[in-house]
């Protein structure tokens, strides 16, 4: 049993900042109108910050209509003089609780208006409310506050530095390219590779949580954000595979999504592979390796190009060399940043 005090004994709540900026004429809460504002000034910042992905409308909605989230409190935003976005930030408070309370800070200030100290004013307010946040919190575990940039943010790594936060782990954006042949991989004895379909979704969510527990930052993923992800128009069943064994349990999985306006700033058409994961008890069996070779051939088979992940760069598990074994290259990578309370 964890001898940390409780998280609200430990972290004070702080009175919020006052919001001040010269180049904005209003500071309010976001609504889930503004969620197609909101997109159009994360694709300004996605252009410069990491300009081989955007962010989907999807993804928005999906943050700002989470039950956890109280937008009256949680987020903010900066409007200019024309009534845009030129700012705005989420301050998110996970549910999934099992070794960390973790309080994660999206959001981020539009190119244009960059360089003349509005990020500053903006992650002082996400601090404080993740410190409020935090100080309502019984668990007794570690907690922090975290902001997830690619290393490509160099003025956002900076800022975020400035204010207290370090990088605790860098992932690896890696790509596969479909137009070299596909290795054949054994599937293991008793094992079956299945496409994945919409009534195993939960028992999909038990697996993934099992195969992650030893994860490092990562805790339970809860049912309203999985069936999000499960339920979401990006996400590919017919490309998503499933390890089972003979009674038809889930040992491993593959979970896929594709966004299209992905395609012009890539370069390439392509799926992302969200999570991929063996439960502990199936470990060592090779049938991550099979999975991944299931993936790979159902995308060549709808005529994708290549198959994009994120890894871990420093995890235990040996990711990192089951997808350079696989045919995946380094294209760049993100950091995550933190501050513990």
């Amino acid at each position: 049993m964890s001898t940390l005090p409780a998280v609200r004994d430990r972290v004070a709540a702080v009175d919020l900042p006052v919001l001040n900026h010269p180049d904005v004429v209003r500071w309010r809460a976001a609504t889930l109108e503004d969620a197609p504002a909101i997109t159009r000034a994360q694709k300004a910042m996605d252009a410069v910050d990491h300009p081989d992905w955007t962010t989907p409308l999807e993804d928005v909605v999906d943050e700002l209509s989470s039950s956890h989230v109280d937008l009256a409190s949680d987020t903010i935003l900066a409007l200019g003089a024309d009534g845009d976005v030129v700012a705005w930030g989420l301050t998110d408070l996970s549910p999934g609780r099992a070794t960390r309370v973790q309080v994660y800070l999206t959001g981020g200030v539009v190119p244009a208006f960059r360089g003349r100290g509005l990020g500053r004013v903006l992650l002082a307010w996400q601090l404080a409310r993740g410190q409020q946040l935090l100080a309502t919190c019984p668990e007794q575990l570690p907690a922090w506050l975290q902001v997830s940039l690619d290393e490509r943010n160099t003025t956002g790594l900076a800022l975020a530095e400035r204010a207290g936060l370090t990088v605790r782990r860098w992932f690896t954006s890696m790509d596969r390219d479909l137009a070299a042949p596909v290795q054949d991989v054994p599937v293991p004895d008793g094992v079956a590779i299945v496409a994945y379909s919409a009534d195993r979704a939960e028992d999909a969510r038990v697996a993934r949580n099992d195969s992650f527990r030893d994860h490092w930052g990562s805790q339970p993923s809860q049912p309203e954000r999985w069936q999000q992800f499960v339920g979401g128009t990006y996400f590919r069943p017919d490309l998503s595979q499933l390890a089972v064994d003979g009674e038809g349990r889930i040992l491993g999985f593959a979970l896929c999504t594709v966004t299209p306006e992905d395609f012009e700033v890539q370069g390439y058409t392509s799926s992302y592979i969200g999570v991929l994961g063996v439960v502990r008890e199936a470990r060592g069996r090779g049938i991550a390796p099979a999975i991944l070779q299931a993936v790979l051939r159902a995308t060549a088979g709808a005529g994708l190009e290549r198959v994009v992940l994120d890894v871990d760069t420093a995890s235990p598990t040996g990711a990192l060399g089951l997808y350079e074994r696989s045919g995946f290259v380094a294209s760049s990578r993100s950091t995550t940043v933190a501050i513990d309370l």
